[in-house]
């Protein structure tokens, strides 16, 4: 049997927030290339410090500030870690990789 009183100890949201049902990784990559502002700002000059010196966490930061830009912009409320995890962070700076730099190694 369960007492009420234990479920008020529960840390319970007052909104829950469904994930979004697009492939967000994919809609972020098409925001950074397309944001002019994020593009001329961000994405370019990562890109050629990334030619200059082959370094994926150049790119990984300049792809966790396009997030936080991203939710900005069109005012998602998910917690960033929850939309995209490390993993999939490391995918679309691999698809930016082969896309805009041709480079199929990583």
């Amino acid at each position: 049997m369960v007492k009420i009183t234990e479920f008020n100890d529960m840390d319970i949201p007052d909104v829950i927030i469904p994930k979004p049902d697009y492939d967000v990784g994919e809609d972020l990559l098409i925001f950074m290339r397309n944001d002019p502002m994020f593009y001329r700002k961000t994405f370019f000059p990562a890109i050629e410090d990334y030619k200059n010196s082959k370094k994926k966490p150049i790119l990984v930061r300049m792809v966790k500030r396009g997030l936080g830009s991203y939710c900005n912009k069109f005012n998602i409320q998910n917690p960033q870690e929850e939309l995209l995890t490390d993993s999939d962070i490391l995918q679309v700076v691999q698809k930016i990789l082969s896309d805009d730099l041709g480079d199929n190694n990583g």
